[in-house]
């Protein structure tokens, strides 16, 4: 094999495994399936709900009966009966009714819930990212000053630079030594909480960096899925309150075969009955009461809810452009701090600059840097806030 081909081979293969090492914040949320850990334990409101229905939807048993009576010197009488209440005073339908309407509500509540697991995962991998950029600025800032600082300390050696001038960067060198202590712990935290919630990523792996989601054009606060579980749950209020209005039971139908053997003789025929619970003095008032106000109680919180969800909707878009904005044009402002400080380093070291203009220079682009950090990591609170009310992801695009 030729020798440049051996080297595109391995600079590919290098290449390729640099790439597999990172992470996007679209492939940390992949994990955010049915089979996720995470995601299953919020499952047990769908649980519950789901033997609800089933329980709901179940015909009553029939009841089997048999007995027989053998008094001496009399005839001994056989009886075997079947008795069972059909469901047809109304309540078996709105109680399905009812069932039907609370799993739809716990479904919808389930998907509050996973944009509240999502929101969690979305914060986590935007502290692991920014805290990786934070650091690499920091380090690149520590590398200019240290650079210099030797320099300085160097020329100071031979009369070419004043003591002063030297013990300027080297302090300097230590403030940014101390800030870049700290964004190493910051990093170290985030990285070890993310990996807490992917465990399955490789310890090398490394986080893309956090793009801002293209603000949408215009929300509406009624497909929210807390709205839409609030409406399921004041319509199985409903149909409770209207399955316990209905207290006058179905009657209970008895049928059967009675056989009566006296001696050589024997005689049968059909049992006929009915029973039904007269509701003279019990007709479940309570219930009744309770099931119209929390009838009243559904009503009230649904009402509440969109009027909130509303505002915090139009709110949060609003601020979530702003923040948006201000973070586009914080970036631009940072992207020319490389040649500001390219420039910058080159007239201090031709002696057409001072020390102080370098450090001054140095901190304003390096703290412009760090600024866009801000302004990003507040624009995507404000995203993951927005997508928390609305109960679903939001991804029209991402900024580049």
């Amino acid at each position: 094999m030729d020798r440049p081909l051996i080297a595109v081979v391995v600079l590919f293969s290098v290449a390729s495994a640099a790439l597999a090492q990172e992470v996007t914040e679209e492939k940390f949320l992949s994990a955010l399936d049915e089979g996720h850990v995470g995601v299953r334990s919020l499952t047990d409101g769908i649980a519950r709900a789901e033997g609800a229905r089933l329980r709901a939807g179940t015909l009553a048993n029939p009841r089997f009966d048999f007995w027989r009576e053998d008094p001496e010197d009399n005839p001994r009488v056989t009886n075997w009966t079947l008795a069972w209440t059909p469901p047809l005073d109304g309540r078996y339908g709105l109680g399905k009714r009812a069932a039907e309407a609370g799993e739809e509500a716990a479904r919808l509540r389930f998907e509050v819930d996973r944009a509240t697991l999502r929101k969690e995962f979305r914060q986590a991998f935007a502290r692991w990212s920014l805290g990786l950029e934070s650091r690499e600025i920091l380090q690149q800032q520590l590398k200019v000053v240290t650079g210099l600082a030797e320099q300085a300390r160097q020329r100071a050696r031979v009369g070419e630079e004043s003591g002063l001038a030297a013990r300027r960067l080297i302090l300097a060198e230590g403030e940014v030594r101390m800030a870049l202590g700290s964004a190493d712990a910051e990093y170290v935290r985030a990285a070890a909480a993310a990996r807490a919630l992917r465990q399955d990523l490789p310890a090398e792996t490394r986080p893309a960096r956090a793009a801002l989601p293209v603000p949408p054009a215009a929300l509406d606060p009624g497909g929210a899925s807390l709205l839409s579980a609030l409406e399921q749950e004041k319509g199985q209020a409903e149909y409770e309150a209207r399955r316990l209005g209905r207290f006058v039971a179905f009657p209970t139908i008895q049928l059967g075969w009675q056989t009566i053997d006296d001696h050589n003789a024997s005689d049968g025929g059909p049992i006929l009955a009915a029973g039904w619970p007269v509701p003279l003095f019990d007709r479940d008032q309570g219930s009744r009461l309770e099931a119209e106000r929390l009838k009243d109680i559904a009503a009230a919180r649904l009402s509440f809810a969109q009027a909130r969800v509303a505002a915090e909707v139009e709110g949060g878009l609003d601020a979530y452009r702003t923040l948006f904005a201000t973070a586009r044009d914080a970036r631009e402002v940072a992207d020319g701090a490389d040649q500001v400080i390219d420039a910058a380093t080159a007239a201090f070291r031709a002696g057409e600059s001072g020390l102080t203009d370098l450090l001054d220079t140095l901190r304003s682009a390096f703290a412009a840097r760090l600024r866009a950090l801000d302004a990003r990591e507040q624009a995507l609170e404000a995203h993951r806030e927005l997508e928390a009310v609305l109960g679903r992801p939001l991804t029209e695009g991402q900024e580049r």
